[in-house]
């Protein structure tokens, strides 16, 4: 974390927790009084929301062992969502004090976490309590935002050079695909530019990194994948891209696929990044 951002910590989350009063975090724009308990899509007040914390080592390698904190609440609704019910019902989960998650933080790092790794939900709709807690974090260890990049300017603003690595979702290739799939047809756009903002943030400054990851979907080669990668490929080759095989049909029929990537799926979306000469991670 850069130093001038560590310094100022108390100044963007008070600027973070008035931007609640109305609120506007994520392109939504819900315009709703958080801070007085009224609750926009995301479905939270002003309370910072946590459903698990643990060591996990099912990231990126570069990443693992990374230490998860995932946040409930969301501003997308995916039709795949692992974890929909912490988003559906956000303050079901325990509202939690940075303190006591600041401790958990040097446990895990006592475990061998060599990264935090925040996340939810997306964590970015918790902005207030995210930046408390990025002030409590030591700098000898990197800060992941593990983040659909669906937010909106003055989120980017406040978020910038506190965040070690962006871990950044492209999810959707099209509108269709982004409304039928996530709920948010003005979604491609939108994250495009947050990712091309947090690279050039890394690419100016080298005080941050930024791993793309695109989820493999069965069906959704021609639509989503392809110009996910070919824009990525026009635009910014040399980022670190992941290509995510880790897809999990829901259990009640709706309109994600219905099937695991196949080994064929996988290849086929590994072959076609090679081709374009972009920087595969595992």
């Amino acid at each position: 974390m850069a130093a001038k951002a560590k310094s100022d910590v108390r100044s963007r989350k008070e600027a973070a927790r008035k931007a609640l009063k109305s609120c506007r975090l994520c392109p939504r724009n819900c315009g709703v009084d958080r801070t007085a308990g009224e609750r926009g899509f995301c479905g939270l007040s002003d309370k910072l929301c946590c459903f698990r914390e643990m060591l996990g080592f099912n990231e990126e390698e570069i990443l693992t062992p990374s230490h998860q904190i995932f946040f409930s609440g969301c501003n997308l609704r995916c039709a795949f969502c692992t974890v929909s019910e912490w988003n559906e019902q956000p303050e079901a989960a325990e509202h939690i004090d940075v303190d006591w998650l600041a401790e958990r933080i040097e446990y895990r790092i006592g475990q061998g976490a060599k990264t935090i790794n925040i996340l939810g939900g997306e964590p970015t709709v918790s902005l207030p309590g995210i930046i408390e807690l990025v002030g409590h974090i030591d700098s000898r260890i990197s800060v992941v935002l593990n983040s659909n990049m669906y937010y909106s300017d003055i989120a980017a603003e406040l978020l910038e050079g506190l965040i070690d690595i962006y871990l950044a979702d492209l999810k959707c290739g099209n509108s269709n695909c982004a409304k039928l799939l996530l709920g948010a047809e003005d979604y491609v756009g939108i994250v495009r530019e947050n990712i091309l903002k947090a690279y050039q943030h890394f690419d100016l400054s080298g005080e941050s990194d930024l791993i793309v990851r695109h989820l493999i979907m069965p069906g959704h080669f021609d639509c989503c994948l392809k110009p996910t990668l070919d824009w990525l490929a026009k635009e910014i080759p040399d980022v670190k891209v992941s290509l995510r095989t880790d897809y999990v049909p829901p259990a009640q029929a709706n309109s994600a696929p219905r099937g695991y990537p196949s080994k064929e799926d996988i290849e086929k979306a590994e072959d076609y990044a090679t081709k374009l000469g972009l920087n595969l991670i595992k």
